[in-house]
């Protein structure tokens, strides 16, 4: 039974073996800093492409009324397909 308790622990690492185990995982860590810190920098005359464009035509509406008409029909019961 004592035999069968000792099979749970960890074997115990000696330096070499720890280095090597933890060394791939830091240089990971140190890689994605280095990265998220090139991702983040501003580069001069780049432009955000999610940014607002002025439209092609001038707009001709000046407002609108939006309708939100709660409890109509369902969108499918709207469907009609032509076969």
């Amino acid at each position: 039974m004592i035999a069968h308790r000792k099979a749970h622990f960890p074997q115990r690492y000696d330096r070499r073996q720890f280095l090597l185990k933890a060394g791939g995982g830091i240089g990971g860590l140190a890689l994605a800093g280095m990265m998220q810190q090139e991702a983040c920098a501003v580069w001069p005359g780049a432009t955000d492409p999610l940014a607002p464009r002025q439209p092609h035509f001038a707009p001709r509406a000046k407002r609108v009324i939006w309708l939100f008409m709660h409890g109509g029909p369902s969108h499918m019961d709207l469907f009609d397909p032509k076969t």
